[in-house]
C-alpha cells in the first residue's frame, strides 16, 4: 500500500504541475486528478521494462481496490457534514432517481435488441442475447461481464466469445465514458446549463494571508487532541458504522432465509440465476457507500441528541472527503484495463455505437425532463459515469463541475441504489433475460416489447417530475437555465 501511495502522490504532483503549465487544461476544466490518473495509466500499460514494469503493474493491482472504498468514505461524510433533506422532497427525488436508473439501463437492453434484430442477425450467426452486451459492458462492468460469461456459454445460447465481448464492452464503456463525459461537461458550461468551474488563476493566490479562507475550524482543544484528528475520527466512526450495518443487513436476510428455506418448494433453475435470486444475495449487493451513508446521519442525530453537533465542522469533513475524491479519481483512471480479445468486432461495434448514442441521449435529453432541476445535469453526469463504466467513472465526472459535492445529487444518487442494483445493471433480470426469455421468444417481439415499457417509464418520469416542479422549491445549487 505504501509504494502505490507514493505512486498517487508523485502522480499528483505530475498532474498539478502540468495544468498549471498548460493552459488548455485549464480550458478543457480538466483538473490534475484526471491529468495524474491519465499519466498512471499510460505508465502502466506501457512496457518501461520487466523490473519496472513488475512493480506498476503490483501497484495497479494494489490501487484496483481502492476506488470502492474511497466511496464509501466520501458518502460517509455527506448527511455527516450537513442536514439531509425534508423527507418528502427527498422521497420525491430519490424516486425520480432510481426511475432514470431504471430508464437507462433497460434502455440499453432494448436498443442492444434493436440493433441485434435489425442489423446483426440479417448478417451474422449470433445468439439474441448478445443484444444485452451493452447492459452486460456498460452499466454492469468488468465484474458482471465476468459473471455474464458463464450465463452467455450456457447451452441455451452457447455465445462462447461471450466473455470476451463482454470484457471488451466493460473496458471501452469506461475510456468512453471518462473522455466523452468531459466533453459534455464543456459543451454544458459553454451552454449555460452548469456554472463555470473556477479556474487556478481565478482563486485566491494573494500573499495576503486574508485572501485565503481557512480549511476548518477548532472544535477541540489542541491540549485534548489535534482538531484535525477530532474530524478524521467522526467520519472513521462513520464509515464503521456502515460496515457494521452491511454485515448486519446481510448477515439477518441471511438467516432469516434459512428458516424459511425448508418451507419452501425447491424449483430447479439455472444455477447461475439460482445465485442471484436468494435473499441474502439481493442484500449483499447493496454498495457499501449505501451504509457509509446512513452511518454519517447516525454519527450526526447521534451528537445532536446529546447536544455535541458543533463538534462537527462541516468544512474540514468536506476537505477531508475531497481529498477522497481525488485520489478515488486518480486510482479509478490508473486501473483502467485495456488490454482484451475482440471477436465479432462488427456486430460488436454497431452494439457500442448504438450504446453510446443511447446513454448520451439520456444525459442531454431524458435527465433534463426527468431529474430535479436544480442538478439534472449533475445527477446526470453520475449516472452517465454508471451506465458507461463505474460509479467511480460518475464520481470522476462530476468533480469536475461539483467538487465540493454541495449540489446534493451524490446523495440522491446514494439513495435511489438499492432500487435498482439487485435487479438491473448486473442484477437478477440481467441474468434472467439471457436464460429465460431471450433465446424462447422471437427477437422482434422481446425487442419492441421492452422499448414499449421503456417508453411508459419516460413518460411516468416527465409527468412525474413536472408535478414535482410545480410543488418543490428551488435548492439555493440551483444554476441552470
Amino acid at each position: 500500500m505504501i509504494p502505490a501511495f507514493i505512486f498517487i502522490a508523485v502522480l499528483l504532483l505530475l498532474g498539478i504541475g502540468l495544468r498549471l503549465r498548460f493552459p488548455i487544461f485549464r480550458w478543457l476544466f480538466i483538473p490534475a486528478s484526471v491529468l495524474a490518473g491519465l499519466l498512471g495509466l499510460l505508465i502502466v500499460q506501457i512496457n518501461l521494462g520487466d523490473t519496472i514494469s513488475r512493480y506498476t503493474s503490483e501497484w495497479s493491482t494494489t490501487l484496483g481496490s481502492w476506488p470502492g472504498f474511497l466511496i464509501a468514505v466520501i458518502f460517509a461524510g455527506m448527511l455527516l457534514e450537513r442536514k439531509p433533506t425534508p423527507l418528502r422532497q427527498s422521497v420525491s427525488r430519490v424516486g425520480r432517481q432510481g426511475l432514470m436508473v431504471w430508464v437507462i439501463v433497460l434502455g440499453e437492453t432494448a436498443v442492444g435488441l434493436l440493433a441485434t434484430w435489425l442489423f446483426i442477425k440479417p448478417f451474422f450467426d449470433v445468439p439474441n442475447s448478445i443484444g444485452t452486451l451493452i447492459e452486460t459492458g456498460f452499466a454492469g462492468g468488468h465484474g458482471t461481464a465476468a459473471a455474464m460469461g458463464e450465463v452467455f456459454a450456457h447451452s441455451t445460447i452457447n455465445l462462447t466469445s461471450g466473455l470476451d465481448l463482454g470484457i471488451l464492452m466493460a473496458t471501452c464503456g469506461l475510456i468512453y465514458g471518462l473522455v466523452s463525459g468531459i466533453l459534455w461537461i464543456n459543451l454544458a458550461v459553454r451552454s449555460g446549463w452548469i456554472a463555470k468551474p473556477a479556474a487556478d488563476g481565478d482563486r485566491h493566490d494573494s500573499a495576503d494571508p486574508h485572501a485565503n479562507p481557512p480549511i476548518g475550524h477548532a472544535r477541540i482543544g489542541k491540549e485534548t487532541i489535534d482538531p484535525l484528528l477530532l474530524q478524521v475520527l467522526w467520519l472513521a466512526i462513520a464509515f464503521g458504522i456502515g460496515i457494521g450495518l452491511q454485515m448486519l443487513v446481510t448477515s439477518m436476510v441471511g438467516f432469516l432465509e434459512d428458516m424459511v428455506q425448508p418451507a419452501m418448494t425447491a424449483v430447479e433453475v439455472e444455477n447461475q440465476l439460482n445465485d442471484r435470486m436468494t435473499l441474502q444475495s439481493i442484500a449483499g449487493s447493496f454498495p457499501l457507500f449505501i451504509y457509509t451513508l446512513f452511518g454519517g446521519w447516525i454519527v450526526r442525530i447521534t451528537l445532536g441528541a446529546f447536544g455535541y453537533d458543533r463538534a462537527i465542522d462541516r468544512e474540514t469533513i468536506n476537505r477531508l472527503t475531497s481529498t477522497a475524491m481525488d485520489i478515488l479519481i486518480v486510482a479509478a483512471i490508473t486501473t483502467l484495463n485495456i488490454t482484451a480479445v475482440a471477436t465479432l468486432i462488427i456486430p460488436f461495434t454497431i452494439l457500442f455505437v448504438f450504446g453510446a448514442i443511447w446513454t448520451g441521449f439520456c444525459l442531454m435529453v431524458l435527465a433534463r425532463r426527468m431529474l430535479p432541476r436544480e442538478h439534472w445535469f449533475e445527477l446526470g453526469l453520475i449516472n452517465y459515469g454508471m451506465s458507461t463504466g463505474t460509479t467511480a467513472t460518475g464520481f470522476v465526472l462530476l468533480r469536475l463541475i461539483d467538487p465540493e459535492l454541495e449540489s446534493g445529487a451524490a446523495e440522491d444518487y446514494a439513495l435511489a441504489a438499492p432500487l435498482s442494483s439487485p435487479f438491473i445493471g448486473g442484477g437478477m433480470i440481467t441474468v434472467a433475460l439471457p436464460l429465460l426469455v431471450l433465446e424462447r421468444l422471437p427477437l422482434a417481439a422481446t425487442a419492441l416489447g421492452l422499448c414499449l415499457v421503456v417508453t411508459v417509464l419516460i413518460m411516468i418520469g416527465q409527468r412525474w417530475n413536472t408535478s414535482a416542479e410545480r410543488t418543490e422549491p428551488l435548492g439555493k445549487s440551483e444554476h441552470t437555465k
